[in-house]
């Protein structure tokens, strides 16, 4: 399979085999968020971010996040919740379809409802599967873990996307255990943790707005 960021295979998880995708599971700014930490562009302490490596990328989401994170950190260089970066990524699953349609893991289709244009993103089958099939095999214990596996797995768990795999009761109670970071042990452990659990408030948060309105 062709390298993914953890954005893009949560882009792929997200969207329905046939097209469309799962709204309410829509949290991909946390992937990326999981993917800036792995590669230590990020570190994630307490919850907030801070910025370890400002060095521009030319890959246009990695440097707008960076430079978001540098912004609002200020010239004292204060860390930023990592759920107000989160909520600031409210495009982020376009922009990673987009990509993905450039890579030929997805198409796009121009549709209308009400008369109002939209994009309608469908994924590649065998890729799609093949990211399925791979949180099943950590759910059944079927692999190795790694950290990439470990965060997407925990992604896939935090944003309730589980139920929409089609896994077990069993399955869903193995990625919520992975969730927790336990097994990688050190700063992979702790980056696991955090970001299930900055995830999880924002999927509440998430919940009482869409309540209260």
């Amino acid at each position: 399979m062709t390298h993914l960021s953890l954005p893009e295979e949560f882009v792929l998880l997200l969207h329905k085999p046939r097209g469309s995708y799962y709204a309410t599971a829509d949290h991909t700014g946390a992937a990326e968020l999981g993917e800036l930490v792995l590669t230590e562009r990020f570190a994630l302490t307490d919850k907030k971010l801070t910025v370890l490596d400002p060095a521009p990328t030319g890959t246009a989401w990695i440097d707008e996040s960076v430079d978001f994170v540098q912004r609002k950190a200020g010239p004292k260089g204060r860390p930023l919740a990592a759920t107000t970066f989160i909520q600031s990524r409210r495009k982020a699953r376009e922009r990673h379809a987009e990509a993905l349609v450039e890579r030929g893991l997805m198409r796009r289709e121009r549709r209308k409802a009400l008369f109002i244009p939209y994009d309608h993103f469908t994924p590649d089958p065998g890729t799609r599967d093949a990211l399925a099939a791979r949180i099943r095999a950590a759910a059944r214990n079927e692999v190795q873990l790694d950290e990439r596996l470990a965060m997407l797995a925990a992604l896939v768990q935090a944003t309730g996307l589980q139920t929409h795999l089609g896994l077990d009761k069993a399955e869903r109670k193995r990625l919520k255990e992975i969730s927790k970071g336990e097994e990688l042990g050190g700063a992979v452990r702790d980056v696991i943790a955090q970001t299930t659990a900055v995830l999880t408030a924002v999927t509440v948060a998430g919940g009482a707005a869409a309540s209260g309105s």
